[in-house]
């Protein structure tokens, strides 16, 4: 005889087997969606191998014209301080190093995925981008300087955060923009508001997005985890420094969010971290720079 604790362990389990199912499909019904093309996924898997050469990136970068440009402008950007316009793909390349070149494909992969679907993007869709260009920025300032290891697979973690929003936005527009009135109406957060009405959230989403388009597992992790501070510790510092960026936008109201009043110096990541009110001043100082002068670049 099956007790009333067993059966309802039963039930949980079936829920949650029916909410994983549900999440896959939501993942798998993105494969015709331009979120990695092609030459984007070859560019990941040379970009990883350690005997490809400069020449055999740029020969699979320059079979894409709109990736070429778009690489080209955001080398020469002030990001990239170099200290020379980059004039060819392969300057960038050789100039860059193989890590920034991964960089500015998943941007590149990742500005095409804001756009699928639409003849021109709209207000919703250019907030979200430019919350992910902003946090892409702020993070990869904050480690410049500390953790320069880190910086491009910071820029990333910026950049892909919210990734699940957008899914979410594509395959269930519907319901994602009942999540932006609650959002907007309520103060609510968008994890929160994700949750009751769909049982999961953008971070579940996104991780297995991160997984689908085979990046790294430190970075699927991080967006898993960004929104669970119980996972903030002082052995995961691009989660802190994801977090303390995050929530510098939502400080600057870089995106949907525009709450000057909120925390930074106090906050559960920076007490692990330690970064003084001036540090925090001076990133949101560049961040502000880099938005005002950047920006158009990658919109």
């Amino acid at each position: 005889m099956t007790t009333t604790r067993e059966a309802t362990g039963a039930v949980g389990v079936v829920q949650e087997d029916e909410t994983t199912a549900k999440l896959h499909r939501i993942i798998m019904t993105t494969r015709d969606l331009p979120a990695m093309p092609h030459v984007a996924g070859k560019v990941l898997e040379l970009s990883s191998d350690p005997n490809t050469s400069a020449s055999q990136l740029q020969q699979v970068i320059s079979d894409d014209q709109a990736m070429t440009g778009r690489i080209l402008k955001i080398a020469n950007s002030a990001m990239y301080s170099c200290s020379r316009k980059i004039k060819t793909l392969t300057e960038a390349i050789v100039m860059l190093g193989f890590n920034s070149i991964r960089s500015l494909v998943v941007t590149s992969a990742a500005r095409n995925l804001y756009q699928s679907g639409k003849t021109q993007t709209g207000l919703k869709e250019r907030l979200l981008w430019e919350h992910s260009i902003g946090c892409a920025f702020a993070c990869k300032l904050l480690v410049s300087s500390r953790v320069p290891a880190l910086q491009e697979e910071a820029f990333l973690a910026g950049l892909m955060h919210d990734i699940g929003k957008l899914v979410l936005n594509l395959r269930v527009p519907d319901k994602f923009d009942e999540i932006v009135q609650v959002v907007y109406n309520e103060n609510k957060s968008f994890s929160e508001i994700e949750r009751n009405l769909l049982d999961f959230d953008h971070t579940d989403v996104g991780s297995l997005l991160v997984n689908k388009w085979k990046l790294s597992p430190l970075l699927e992790d991080v967006i898993l985890e960004h929104h669970t501070e119980s996972s903030f510790t002082a052995d995961k510092p691009l989660l802190l420094y994801l977090d303390i960026a995050n929530r510098i936008c939502h400080k600057m109201g870089v995106g949907f969010t525009d709450n000057s009043d909120l925390e930074l110096v106090d906050c559960p990541a920076n007490r692990i971290l330690g970064l003084t009110p001036e540090a925090l001043d001076d990133t949101m100082a560049a961040l502000q720079e880099a938005l005002e002068s950047e920006m158009d670049i990658f919109i």
